[in-house]
């Protein structure tokens, strides 16, 4: 193909059926995180690369990503019964993608998971990217629903190291202040803030997300209450 100034092609050979295909990356040099949202979504200026992560196979439908490892023998076969032979029909995304394209990319990398048996974690990395591609579509239903799944699933994971645990603690802390289960985000940001074996960057995080909450409901309070004065 000619240049093309904002992606270029990544030559992929799928894992299921081994056929070879291109598929669109993002440039580094076209886009910039400016900020991190409190569930570490990143807010980019230009394009974002997210909805370039996963590889969805035009031949057969197979959808991957790279923090997949089920990707081989026996967890194929399952992928073929469950996933592969029930898909309607096959789909072409491997050029520009709308928000609606990543969305399906990502539903189906989490299928194939799915089907594979993938960890809790994977899992729950996934539900929670669908709730952020949803969160820019402004679908409050549908990234509800997804911020539900990663919750759970992150209630079933765990990491093999110290920072992870960390985050998933955070994150099962932070998606249940933002679902409104606030006796349970009260409890998980306690408990990181009172570990002392919980590092610097953990503890800072829960507290500002807990005193931000406080912050912000006892405003909410004080409106209500001049509100109801001037009514």
């Amino acid at each position: 193909m000619a240049f093309n100034i904002y992606y270029y092609e990544s030559n992929v050979d799928c894992k299921f059926c081994k056929k070879h295909f291109s598929t669109y990356k993002v440039r580094p040099n076209r886009y910039k995180i400016v900020e991190e949202q409190t569930d570490f979504m990143p807010v980019y200026e230009g394009l974002n690369p997210l909805l370039y992560e996963v590889a969805v196979c035009p031949h057969c439908g197979y959808a991957y990503h790279k923090s997949m490892t089920r990707t081989y023998g026996p967890f194929m076969e399952l992928i073929n019964e469950i996933y592969i032979k029930e898909l309607q029909k096959k789909i072409n995304i491997c050029q520009e993608r709308t928000l609606d394209d990543a969305i399906v990319s990502y539903k189906l990398a989490y299928l194939v998971s799915r089907a594979s048996m993938e960890e809790s974690l994977l899992m729950a990395n996934f539900a929670l990217k669908i709730a952020w591609l949803y969160r820019l579509k402004n679908d409050n239903k549908s990234e509800t629903h997804y911020l539900f799944a990663a919750r759970d699933f992150y209630s079933k994971s765990f990491a093999t190291n110290q920072e992870g645990e960390e985050r998933i603690q955070f994150l099962h802390a932070e998606l249940s202040l933002r679902l409104g289960d606030i006796a349970e985000a009260k409890k998980g940001f306690s408990r990181l803030i009172s570990d002392r074996n919980i590092s610097n960057k953990y503890r800072k995080l829960a507290r500002n997300c807990w005193e931000n909450y406080r912050y912000d409901e006892n405003v909410i309070k004080v409106d209500g209450g001049i509100g109801e004065v001037l009514n």
